[in-house]
């Protein structure tokens, strides 16, 4: 897989440095609108190109993927541009920021015979599939937590009266959209779309969500998501059922460690031991490598779930996305 990257962030360095853990990965791009940045960002990696005109990356032969990370109104115009040129397209989370753009995301990657995928990592992680087998031994499930916090370090910028990207409604940003979307990626891939979605918010006076709660109801349990980027908080994850539970310790974007604990036994599960992003890349490799194009669009079926439930969400607290 030959990549480009879009977006020099802190999430582009732990995309890179944790591909390149893996045979057969390399980096032969980087697009930045400042040059000299883009140059800086690319020097530790040796990446010999560093381009200012999207168009003219993704002219490059040598491309063949391109990894999107910039803020998260420009994923659905940054990616459409990249598949109508013939490139495959790997889109850091969120999506997209309504159902009607992921869906003409997807339409597109159809159209142009191209790989398209959504880089959310924890769905790809051992300790995921785990998770998934030892549904079977809690029981009937009646109630799930997860609480994904982290302050911040632009929320103070926000109190000042700047607009940080990640506090700004015009960039898809806030809690869900950053933060919270990992709890609702981790929720959905076990149990499927809910019956009814809420969601309510500490709101900043623009309207973003700086923090929030999201219930999923389901037919016979009960799912309650936390996201806050105004505050900090123990994160976790735990699966409640009749005969016992399953514990993530730690977010469940990182999936560290997993515990399955019953009446009858207590067991605890950590396999994982490889950079936490290279599991999502070695599965998108994978699919790539034998053109499973039936794994691909089940992983996008997926993702248009997760954004048509935010979606929902955030029309509780009348904010809307146009990307």
């Amino acid at each position: 897989m030959r990549i480009a990257t879009i977006g020099t962030g802190f999430i582009v360095n732990q995309f890179i440095e944790d591909s390149l853990s893996l045979d057969g990965i390399s980096f032969e791009a980087v697009y930045s609108r400042d040059k000299a940045r883009g140059e800086e960002f690319a020097k530790p990696y040796n990446i010999g190109k560093v381009y200012t005109d999207l168009d003219d990356m993704l002219k490059d032969p040598m491309v063949e993927f391109v990894y999107i990370a910039s803020p998260n109104s420009l994923h659905y115009e940054q990616a459409m541009l990249a598949m109508e040129y013939g490139k495959h397209v790997i889109v850091e989370k969120p999506f997209a920021g309504n159902q009607v753009r992921a869906e003409e995301m997807v339409r597109k990657a159809k159209e142009k015979n191209v790989f398209l995928f959504e880089a959310i990592c924890n769905l790809h992680m051992p300790h995921y599939h785990y998770l998934k087998e030892a549904l079977k031994e809690i029981g009937d499930i009646k109630v799930v937590q997860c609480n994904f916090s982290q302050y911040s370090s632009r929320y103070g910028a926000l109190l000042d009266g700047q607009t940080p990207n990640v506090f700004n409604p015009k960039f898809s940003g806030g809690a869900l959209a950053d933060i919270n979307i990992y709890n609702l990626h981790f929720v959905v891939g076990l149990f499927g779309e809910p019956l009814k979605v809420d969601y309510i918010a500490n709101q900043h006076d623009n309207g973003i969500d700086t923090s929030g709660i999201l219930t999923l109801t389901y037919d016979n349990f009960v799912v309650e998501c936390v996201g806050a980027k105004d505050s900090f908080s123990r994160n976790f994850g735990q699966i409640q059922g009749t005969k016992g539970y399953l514990l993530v310790e730690g977010s469940v974007s990182t999936m560290d460690n997993v515990k399955l604990v019953t009446t009858d036994t207590e067991i605890e599960y950590n396999v994982q031991d490889k950079p936490r992003l290279s599991y999502e890349v070695a599965r998108f490799k994978e699919i790539y490598e034998t053109q499973d194009t039936e794994a691909c669009y089940e992983l996008l079926e997926h993702s248009i779930k997760v954004v048509k439930l935010a979606e929902t969400a955030r029309r509780r607290i009348d904010l809307f996305f146009e990307f």
